[in-house]
């Protein structure tokens, strides 16, 4: 049993995945976590995972290649989400974290090839580990950072983060840096998600989330903290009337075999299938409450 901390963890594996792109010639850059810490763009704190976003056609080779070296995906079934799917969570038995792999990063409504182009184009290095990680630039990282800050706004800490950022645009970065902060979120469309920062640091934005995109983000942005009941509720809303049933059964019903957990051997027994099922249900009631409330 491999035994070392949250932070050596997530170190070794930013170095193992960059160890993998060099040996394949897969492009990737380390996000969020590690590096937003390194940037200064957060106040320092141990994640929980070690953050990549992979080019968009070569990830799922990537992922497979993850599995070759002892990492598998956490067992729990596809639910629908209001931005739609962006990362898979790799665990590994006998290491304390995850890894999430982006093929995209929510926020962005370019292309995914796009959005890791322009990420590409202005990557660095970190020494990670004693091996050299290709990460985004701190302007485009700062991106990044603001957008899942943004996203999870109600919450204070993400709040605190999005803040954070907004100070160093304001009073810490060089004009070249606030420059490609700019043009990141430009390219990726991202500037209306953005644009309290744009009007922090006085500079104009165009409005390139159209009206659908707008109304996803803000339901999203006002249930996160909710779980998948509300998107559950805009697929059933969605479907044809046939499909509506199956819909509705998929979102009520969750087998055995589907019950999130580690380790894919074990069956969950009939009574943990239950005790999930009924948080579930009642997370799901309260979520569905608060969107009532919100739509009002």
């Amino acid at each position: 049993m491999v035994s070392f901390s949250l932070n050596e963890a997530n170190e070794l594996a930013h170095a193992l995945l960059a160890q993998i792109g060099r040996d394949t010639g897969i492009r990737l850059l380390s996000i969020k976590g590690l590096v937003a810490d390194r940037y200064g763009l957060r106040k320092p704190r141990v994640a929980a995972d070690a953050d990549v976003i992979v080019e968009p056609s070569r990830f799922d080779e990537f992922c497979r290649l993850l599995t070759g070296h002892g990492w598998h995906l956490r067992v729990e079934r596809e639910v629908p989400s209001l931005l739609g799917p962006h990362s898979v969570t790799f665990i590994r038995d006998d290491w304390p974290n995850d890894i999430d792999a982006h093929v995209r990063f929510p926020g962005f409504f370019a292309t995914d090839a796009e959005v890791f182009e322009r990420l590409w184009q202005t990557r660095g290095r970190m020494e990670v580990a004693h091996v050299d990680v290709s990460v985004p630039s701190r302007g485009a990282s700062a991106v990044i950072a603001a957008l899942h800050a943004v996203r999870y706004s109600k919450s204070a800490r993400h709040a605190g983060e999005l803040e954070q950022v907004a100070h160093l645009l304001i009073d810490d970065f060089s004009p070249e840096e606030r420059e490609e902060f700019i043009d990141v979120a430009r390219v990726g469309r991202a500037q209306w998600v953005l644009r309290e920062l744009f009007d922090l640091i006085g500079r104009p934005y165009e409005l390139d989330a159209d009206a659908r995109q707008q109304h996803l983000w803000n339901t999203n942005r006002a249930t996160i903290e909710d779980g998948a009941a509300v998107s559950w509720l805009h697929s059933l809303r969605a479907a044809p009337l046939h499909q509506k049933p199956a819909v509705l059964v998929r979102a009520l019903w969750i087998s055995r075999a589907d019950i999130p957990r580690n380790d894919p051997t074990r069956l969950p027994t009939a009574r943990e299938a239950w005790a999930h099922r009924l948080l579930r249900w009642r997370r799901g009631g309260v979520a569905l409450m608060h969107y009532v409330k919100i739509k009002r």
